[in-house]
């Protein structure tokens, strides 16, 4: 009879661990960190020019160089995206900002003001003129 209750409660240990597993997505989750590397994971969950528009500022950051720290500005109301980039004891580029999901009614940037040197969508890189 002592075997009997050990097999079960084995059992009943191993479905509760399944559970949790489905529940908690530890199969998909798993699949997608072996199948998508880092930055595509990013651009997932942060956007490539919606969101926090990861891919739009790290492809800015990749294909200019950028020495310093820049301001980046999102017209919709998400969590700062400086922390993508932030290179610590460095200082902003005075002239230059990242403007991200630009609105053209609501926003605070007047684009006429600036030269535009990278655009994507509503996603701009730009410099004072």
């Amino acid at each position: 009879m002592n075997l009997k209750i050990l097999k079960f409660d084995n059992l009943i240990f191993i479905l509760v661990i399944i559970f949790l597993s489905v529940h908690f997505k530890f199969f998909e989750n798993t699949y997608i960190i072996l199948k998508s590397d880092y930055h595509q994971r990013l651009i997932s969950n942060y956007g490539y020019c919606e969101k926090n528009s990861y891919g739009f500022i790290k492809y800015v950051e990749d294909k200019y160089k950028l020495k310093k720290n820049i301001k980046i500005i999102n017209d919709e109301s998400y969590p700062l995206s400086d922390g993508f980039i932030y290179k610590p004891k460095k200082n902003y580029y005075k002239n230059q900002i990242i403007l991200i999901n630009y609105n053209e009614k609501d926003s605070s940037i007047d684009l006429k003001k600036y030269k535009i040197i990278e655009k994507y969508k509503n996603c701009f890189y730009l410099k004072l003129k």
